[in-house]
């Protein structure tokens, strides 16, 4: 009997490296953007599945985001150092520091403020952006992993880990990671379909499964 070798499984993958990104800046903050945002629109790159942006932000102290509206989508934030501070249309007010996801339902619409909380430590964070269907504006405080409308979003540490999902979307906050013998670096990103890709490495990356 003639025994067929089983084929390693194929992933099918797109990496954005970080000096890729959009760059957009306004006094004393510097915004990073993985997919198509503001003034700079590339039609092949408008999102992933329900995922539309993943967005680093600097902010020196004291800097802040002025009052904006969303609509029909869900955010996540992650700290990556110093603090956030947050209000919202909905009542909510948050000083969100590393270790915790922050989630803001923009629903029928919401509007926010987004500022450093120190006025003497920088501030970093990232921002994960999905559709969402849900209504009713909310917001609130999980830890990882957290569901998030379509997506789920997990942040992970060090070690070898294997996750399965039709789509995902890796993005490196710290450190260093190899997914699939391609080496990732605070910045860049992967974007995976179909099959089960495996990664290593030790630092912060952010993960969102997607249907």
């Amino acid at each position: 009997m003639i025994r067929r070798r089983r084929r390693a499984p194929q992933v099918s993958t797109t990496v954005h490296r970080a000096a890729d990104r959009f760059l957009a800046e306004q006094p004393g903050i510097r915004s990073l953007h993985s997919f198509s945002a503001g003034a700079h629109y590339d039609p092949e790159n408008v999102g992933f599945a329900a995922l539309i942006g993943v967005d680093e932000h600097e902010l020196d102290p004291g800097a802040g985001f002025d009052m904006h509206a969303h609509r029909g989508v869900a955010i996540v934030t992650w700290v990556v150092e110093g603090a956030l501070r947050h209000e919202d249309s909905t009542g909510a007010v948050q000083v969100i520091e590393p270790g915790v996801a922050a989630v803001q339902v923009a629903g029928r619409g919401v509007r926010h403020i987004e500022a450093n909380a120190s006025e003497t430590q920088p501030l970093r964070f990232v921002q994960t952006t999905l559709l969402c269907d849900d209504d009713e504006p909310q917001y609130r405080l999980a830890d990882a992993p957290v569901l998030v409308g379509s997506g789920l979003f997990a942040v992970h540490r060090r070690g070898p880990l294997l996750l399965e999902a039709a789509r995902m979307h890796l993005f490196v906050a710290s450190g260093e990671f190899t997914v699939e013998r391609t080496v990732l670096s605070a910045g860049d990103s992967m974007r995976a379909m179909k099959e089960t890709p495996r990664f290593d490495g030790e630092g912060e990356l952010l993960v969102v499964l997607l249907r």
